[in-house]
């Protein structure tokens, strides 16, 4: 086949005026598919918007929150890597801790130890933090500041969906189950078993990265600061989220570039939420121009 024929063939030229014809038909189409494309993202981040900027009665809150919860811990505790891949993705963020000069884990667990400095709260808040202090904050939320409502409720689903995505891809044993690792302080200085049957069912022992105790700590202190009428509730808030940094650290569940995953899911997370529930802006309508003067 000849270059020319080649160029025809890819190129042909049409008698008359029908070339055209179709170029004028073929770029209204492009345009009405284009129009199409747009109305059917509008019509369907609407359709997002309702249903995140929705707010029902409390029980069929308490049931959604409930609910996703408890698919988030079973999914969790149910979905991953085996305790060996967790182990091994560990070996590599110990390395790169080192390399960064942050390995800080095994020398803030030891002194904390040895100086006695409130263990059994510390082991206590890890538990608390996830199954009593962040829903007693959604409720919180929603009882006392329900325009945010939407915003906060958004923002724990959209957080809680990206860390089962990265616990699946990237499993990470927590600082505890390394060999020869950190004390596992929750385990032996409370009534709760990490590493029991039951626990294990819901609880990923290979799930350290992202720690979402840290990553939705803001939350926590956000209420505390925004809805507590006392000074030193507000202390506590605007402390929270380094004393639960503090928290994972010294109990062995987590490292600090965990702290640093649970943040990057987190902010996307608040952006999202945010996109979904801040108000519309209703179009300005330019003032209607006067009329024509009437006479007396």
């Amino acid at each position: 086949m000849t270059t020319r024929l080649r160029r025809h063939l890819a190129h042909p030229v049409l008698p008359g005026s029908l070339g055209p014809a179709l170029r004028r038909a073929r770029s209204v189409w492009d345009a009405r598919a284009a129009v199409a494309a747009r109305r059917l993202v509008a019509g369907w981040w609407a359709s997002a918007r309702r249903a995140a900027t929705s707010v029902g009665g409390a029980l069929r809150e308490a049931l959604l929150m409930l609910t996703a919860y408890a698919l988030y811990t079973l999914v969790r505790g149910m979905w991953g890597g085996t305790l060996e891949e967790g182990r091994e993705s560990a070996a590599g963020l110990v390395a790169a801790e080192r390399s960064l000069g942050i390995d800080v884990e095994p020398g803030m667990q030891a002194f904390f130890v040895r100086h006695d400095l409130v263990m059994p709260f510390w082991n206590v808040l890890y538990v608390a933090s996830q199954v009593v202090v962040l829903p007693l904050t959604v409720f919180l939320v929603y009882r006392y500041r329900r325009h945010a409502y939407p915003f906060v409720r958004n923002l724990v689903l959209l957080s809680w969906s990206a860390g089962l995505v990265w616990y699946a891809l990237q499993p990470m044993a927590p600082p505890r189950l390394l060999e020869g690792g950190l004390l596992d302080t929750v385990t032996a200085q409370t009534p709760l078993d990490l590493d029991a049957g039951l626990v294990e069912l819901f609880y990923n022992p290979v799930a350290a990265m992202p720690s979402l105790h840290v990553g939705l700590a803001p939350v926590v202190a956000w209420a505390l600061v925004r809805l507590t009428p006392w000074a030193w509730s507000r202390a506590i808030g605007f402390a929270y989220p380094a004393l639960i940094t503090v928290c994972v650290i010294v109990t062995g569940n987590h490292f600090v570039l965990d702290v640093a995953g649970g943040l990057a899911v987190v902010l996307p997370a608040a952006l999202v939420a945010w996109l979904l529930t801040r108000p519309s802006r209703a179009p300005v309508l330019p003032a209607p121009a006067p009329g024509p003067a009437r006479l007396g």
